[in-house]
């Protein structure tokens, strides 16, 4: 079973980190949210907590690994709202288990890994990472998700939730990205949809996210004004106010 954080009363609602990331920086989100939901924050396999679990080959692989642990943990029907590489993950969800997806959040994400306006390409990445090794890379990565870089106020917090993740599961997700693309099925998605990022990401480009919005029918797109890819962390109580807005709507 995939390590996760549980905490909260009410329906299920699952928050699913990215790349290089870890369950534990959604504690802002799990502290304005826990009263009205059960929230379950799951270590994907190979990262943070689940970091002696086998590292994934595809993204499918990822989403496999979530819905194993919602099964173990008998929760049948859940929201879920996925970060960055999380999102694609939430995105391979919703499509492969559309009854049980209730609301969908896509944070900062795309329906395909081809990410030309990332702030590297995914190539230069992988090479970082067998050049300089994993700290370096996660230092320098994480810092790119934030308007302030290494001296944003919540960039250590961020840097500390994902520590612990292994080089082969990092190596395996920049291989898989490139080959994911569900762009074609985004006309399937039948559940309110938030597609929410920051203004000034450095990873998704706006007019990506926007075009995401735009490939769901009926989506709601919101762009929070001087966030770059960690606006959860960067505007906490704005962020949680959209998606307590989202969830608590009647659609």
């Amino acid at each position: 079973m995939l390590n996760y954080r549980r905490y909260g009363n009410g329906p299920a609602l699952v928050l699913q980190h990215g790349f290089l990331g870890g369950s534990g920086y959604f504690e802002p989100q799990m502290a304005a949210l826990g009263e009205a939901y059960d929230i379950v924050a799951p270590d994907l396999p190979g990262f943070a907590g689940s970091a002696e679990e086998p590292p994934p080959a595809t993204i499918k692989d990822l989403s496999q690994a979530q819905m194993a642990l919602l099964n173990d943990l008998g929760i049948e029907k859940f929201s879920l709202l996925g970060h960055s590489m999380g999102g694609m993950v939430a995105l391979q969800t919703a499509l492969d288990y559309p009854k049980r997806v209730e609301k969908l959040i896509l944070y900062a994400t795309s329906s395909s890994g081809y990410l030309p306006n990332r702030f590297e390409t995914f190539e230069e990445t992988k090479q970082k990472v067998e050049r300089e090794g994993l700290a370096k890379v996660a230092a320098s990565v994480t810092a790119t998700w934030f308007r302030e870089l290494a001296a944003a106020p919540m960039y250590s917090f961020c840097l500390d939730a994902g520590k612990g993740a292994s080089k082969a599961a990092v190596l395996a997700c920049l291989e898989a990205f490139p080959f994911w693309d569900v762009t074609q099925r985004m006309a399937e998605l039948r559940m309110p949809t938030l597609v929410i990022s920051g203004d000034a990401d450095r990873s998704y480009s706006v007019d990506g996210i926007v075009r995401l919005a735009g490939q769901i029918q009926s989506a709601e797109l919101c762009l929070l004004p001087g966030c770059a890819h960690c606006a959860h962390l960067e505007a906490s109580d704005l962020f949680n106010s959209v998606v307590t807005n989202f969830l608590n709507k009647t659609h």
